[in-house]
């Protein structure tokens, strides 16, 4: 429903996955820091794989980098380069805002 509410949100189709990747990357970074700080393993499975891979759709990366008429390589580019950027600012933050548990 989510990457539904996206495309719904976003309806050029590599705008719309070029953000659910962006976001599911940035989701899937803070939801580990909140794992590791709250010692919550259980939900792993069903955050991680389940809901965030899901949500994002590298799949629809490839078909799109497979349309070079189109700049498919620099979309490859900017989903990878964009998705290591959301990491780089989304641990540190999430690091100082949720603490670690007693």
């Amino acid at each position: 429903m989510s990457r539904y509410a996206i495309g719904a949100i976003f309806p050029d189709d590599r705008q719309g996955t070029l953000i659910a990747n962006v976001a599911g990357v940035a989701l899937a970074s803070a939801l580990l820091v909140l794992m590791e700080r709250r010692g919550i393993s259980q939900l792993r499975l069903l955050l991680l794989p389940g809901f965030c891979a899901g949500f994002t759709t590298f799949s629809a990366v490839t078909a799109h980098s497979l349309e070079p008429s189109e700049g498919g390589m620099l979309f490859l580019a900017q989903n990878v380069f964009l998705s290591l950027i959301a990491v780089i600012i989304v641990l540190p933050i999430a690091r100082k805002l949720i603490p670690v548990r007693s």
